[in-house]
């Protein structure tokens, strides 16, 4: 079985917040548990009083919470992926040294990440901010890949 990194990828961006993302090592399914999920099976309450989609959800994190041999394990995160580092290349990346100049000063001190997502559309620059960005991702989702083991393709 090999996972799909552009899968891997748009997952592990959103692998933030109220819940998890993680990859189930034995079907290669991808699946979301949050937190109060897996703090309920952790503390084994019972799920017949909810809806089917939600126990299906409970079954989940009553495997993730019963795993002894690793077959779940956690997407990248948003976190893996040094955000300022990426804005900075992308800015040294740009042919037009004025407007890479522009995003750089942009990226210094408080603020600095809306700033640059403002100063990304001023400058007509969105489409390739977001496919460079999602280049990066697919770079730590193929590390990821490869850290863990779990084969992939492109």
């Amino acid at each position: 079985m090999k996972v799909n990194l552009q899968t891997i990828a748009e997952n592990a961006e959103m692998n933030d917040g109220d819940w998890n993302i993680y990859l189930d090592k034995e079907t290669g399914q991808i699946i979301t548990i949050t937190h109060d999920e897996i703090r309920d099976a952790e503390d084994e309450k019972p799920i017949d009083h909810l809806p089917d989609w939600q126990q299906e959800n409970r079954k989940w994190a009553d495997l993730f919470v019963a795993d002894e041999n690793g077959r779940f394990v956690e997407l990248p995160t948003p976190r893996d992926l040094d955000e300022y580092r990426v804005m900075e290349s992308f800015a040294h990346s740009l042919e037009d040294e004025e407007k890479g100049n522009k995003l750089l000063r942009a990226i210094r001190g408080r603020g600095a990440f809306r700033r640059f997502k403002d100063m990304v559309g001023d400058l007509g620059l969105a489409e390739d901010w977001y496919a460079y960005r999602e280049a990066q991702f697919l770079k730590v989702a193929e590390r990821w890949c490869e850290d863990e083991e779990i084969p992939y393709e492109s």
